[in-house]
């Protein structure tokens, strides 16, 4: 009989079959002993298209392969789905829309030296050779981050199992989630006692995608900051000023202050949109 794996990896999909094509093939061309893990997608798409990917990808594999198909409930109850379903002693995430350097997974569960480390948070960069730039979205993680991004993170499974995984809360409709279900499942395990660790060398890339002109205006994702702030004060610590998500914010603030002022009292106020403008086009 063969033995459990080391380690499960976890890919929650919903639509766009190219790049889920891609970040399997990654996780295919790993340089762990193929025996030593375990690679689980789970699929909450309304068509078959990435079923049918993966089932067309198994007889190629090193490694198990295995296709999961749900509703959609968005990314924490799929990442549920497939840890449950996995063997694995530590459990491995990584987002359809990214693709893993070759030695990701074993550098993952490798950087679980200490029997109190329960996440391994790994660093996420934009693609290679992709131009970036203000209308451009994509994750880069390269120092520890307080997001926890689930593009590059490994979970003790015991950790994981211990808070029961990802709530299904953070969620607006089958169409758009709102966000902060990795912030939230880090936190939960850290404040049952375990640790988290920052493993530079758990390298991933993350898709370079373009972004509309409104949610440059207006993210959306953003107004799940004060829930979770609500739940985790201790957040307060990582914002800019302790109430700002990021610096941008505030000087948006500033901005907004500035053109008000700069309408009603002088000109010279306008000088306070300029800060932002340069942080923003940075």
């Amino acid at each position: 009989m063969m033995s459990d794996p080391i380690v499960t990896v976890v890919v929650p999909a919903y639509k766009r079959p190219d790049a889920l094509r891609k970040a399997v093939l990654s996780l295919l061309a790993q340089d762990m002993n193929p025996d030593e893990y375990e690679v689980i997608v789970v699929d909450s798409s309304p068509d078959q298209s990435n079923v049918k990917l993966v089932e067309e990808l198994i007889p190629q594999a090193r490694c198990s392969l295995r296709v999961i198909h749900k509703e959609p409930e968005g990314p924490g109850p799929s990442r549920n789905t497939g840890a449950f379903a996995g063997r694995g002693r530590f459990i491995g995430l990584m987002d359809s829309d990214c693709e893993a350097t070759p030695s990701w997974v074993r550098l993952g569960a490798a950087a679980f030296d200490d029997p109190s480390i329960g996440v391994i948070q790994g660093r996420t960069l934009p693609e290679p050779g992709v131009p970036t730039g203000v209308f451009t979205w994509y994750v880069k993680v390269d120092k520890p981050s307080f997001f926890w991004e689930c593009t590059s993170i490994f979970y003790r499974r015991e950790a994981f199992e211990e808070i029961g995984g990802f709530s299904k809360e953070y969620k607006v409709d089958d169409t758009f989630v709102i966000g902060g279900e990795d912030v939230d499942v880090a936190l939960r395990v850290m404040r049952t006692g375990w640790k988290s660790k920052f493993a530079p060398e758990v390298l991933v890339y993350h898709e370079v995608q373009k972004m509309e002109v409104s949610r440059w205006l207006f993210n959306r994702r953003l107004s799940v900051w004060p829930m979770l702030t609500r739940k985790y004060p201790e957040l307060r610590q990582h914002f800019f000023l302790r109430y700002f998500y990021e610096p941008n914010q505030a000087y948006l603030v500033l901005g907004m202050v500035a053109v008000v002022l700069g309408i009603v009292v002088s000109p010279w106020f306008l000088l306070g949109v300029l800060p932002y403008l340069y942080h923003r086009g940075k």
